[in-house]
């Protein structure tokens, strides 16, 4: 089951208790505002039932596959540094600074066995749509080629099959 919850502000403008507020010229929180969260949850919200146990929100979840793409990271890392960032946090959707109850790197996976190559090509398509439209990749050599998180997507899934022996 998936259930989108828009009503919740999607950017802290407070951190800690001192008052200190998010930077908004930070580049996640800048290309937050450019991806396609609604159509992402849209679809991503018709790969579980309607009933059941709530599936983890959407845009956290390509939030996090966004985030291990262009930082070239593992799950692992990924998730790290979505518990160190208030920045990272805020481009997952997270409308204040969370410490606990934070997703396992193991939900990646998870997710990826689950959503598939078609839902990859979406979030591909998406996202490397604005990235482009907006130069967020400037020089040539960090372009992001056509189908990068299919690409990821792929590789991971070979590399399960082979853990696997199939």
């Amino acid at each position: 089951m998936y259930i989108n919850n828009e009503s919740t502000p999607r950017l802290f403008p407070e951190f800690f208790h001192l008052g200190m507020e998010l930077d908004a010229e930070n580049r996640w929180l800048k290309l937050s505002g450019l991806i396609p969260w609604d159509r992402l949850a849209e679809v991503y919200g018709a790969y579980f039932s309607e009933t059941g146990r709530p599936a983890m929100d959407a845009r956290l979840v390509c939030g996090l596959f966004i985030i291990k793409q262009l930082k070239n990271i593992s799950d692992e890392d990924a998730v790290a540094e979505l518990r160190e960032s208030p920045y990272l946090q805020a481009f997952c959707g997270y409308d204040s600074f969370v410490k606990d109850g934070l997703p396992s790197p193991s939900l990646l996976s998870e997710r990826r066995r689950r959503l598939g190559d078609d839902f990859f090509a979406l979030l591909d398509g998406e996202v490397g749509q604005v990235l482009r439209k907006q130069k967020y990749v400037r020089s040539r050599r960090d372009q992001i080629p056509e189908g990068w998180l299919c690409n990821l997507y792929v590789s991971a899934q070979a590399f399960l099959r082979g853990l696997l022996g199939r």
